[in-house]
């Protein structure tokens, strides 16, 4: 049995966490792709594993970890029965708990107490003892409200007015994000790739590939027809999402790929997390 839950984060975290998730597994073995996805903190609470990105990086699964921002699909091996708790972070939540660049963590998976200290691993302690998922996001809220002070208002608005840019259009071009803010085009750069992890060019290719992923598996002809004009034709689409997705358009349609299909899920959650996660 397979299993992926998702579960809204409290309304006054929105702005640091996406979502959270909670991934079962019975059966001995389970290899699937995962699509390109913000940083996350994992907490494998029972199992082991691989993760490997796009550049053909792999790093072991387990105990408490910090997925750094992807830049294509990754390849998800596990070793069951498997167990892991989830926190989807965004960039102001990234920003207030590791102060570091987000841009030196992409494609990389490394032991969370490199960047938080072996106090990590009381909060994985805590999580295996919770008897619930309700438990653990609550716990989970409880440390990111105690966090929320560190985001200084400055960045609150950055990453809004980046979240926002992505979400006007299929294909928002850099131009009318530099229009946007009153920073230079340097500085408005240098801050995308610390929260972000790549350039903006770069986030928006990945989002209009993965909108499209969600609109193949949702057989939203409409919206597809809205987004290919996004593309330069049908078969840069495909590859795209392929890319970006770890499937074909045809695989999405028909429900192939386990966790793609357990991934659209999320889209349930619309209106309880970020656009930008319920959307793609």
């Amino acid at each position: 049995m397979i299993s992926l839950r998702y579960f809204a984060p409290a309304e006054d975290v929105r702005d640091l966490v996406s979502v959270y998730y909670l991934f079962e597994l019975n059966s001995p073995k389970f290899v699937d792709n995962e699509r390109a996805a913000i940083a996350q903190l994992r907490f494998i609470l029972e199992g082991d594993g691989q993760l490997s990105f796009a550049n053909g990086a792999s790093f072991p699964v387990a105990d408490a970890m910090l997925v750094g921002p992807s830049t294509g699909a990754m390849r998800f091996d596990v070793n069951g029965p498997f167990r892991m708790f989830g926190v989807g972070v965004l960039p102001g939540g990234w920003a207030i708990s590791t102060k570091k660049s987000a841009a030196d963590f992409v494609d990389m998976a490394i032991p969370a107490s490199d960047i938080f200290t072996h106090e990590i691993d009381k909060n994985l302690d805590v999580l295996r003892r919770c008897g619930s998922p309700e438990e653990m996001v609550a716990w989970a809220d409880k440390i990111y409200r105690e966090l929320k002070p560190r985001l200084k208002p400055e960045t609150a608005s950055f990453t809004k007015m980046v979240d926002d840019w992505l979400s006007s259009e299929p294909s928002p071009p850099v131009s009318s994000l530099m229009e946007r803010s009153p920073q230079s085009s340097r500085q408005v750069l240098r801050t995308v790739n610390k929260l972000y992890g790549m350039p903006p060019k770069y986030l928006a290719r990945k989002y209009r590939a993965l909108r499209a992923a969600r609109a193949y598996a949702e057989h939203n002809e409409e919206e597809l027809l809205e987004l290919v004009d996004a593309f330069y034709d049908q078969s840069h689409m495909i590859r795209e999402v392929k890319f970006f997705a770890g499937v074909t358009p045809t695989q999405l349609r028909v429900g192939e790929g386990e966790t793609a299909r357990l991934i659209d899920k999320r889209g349930n959650l619309k209106g309880k997390i970020t656009s930008l996660s319920s959307d793609t």
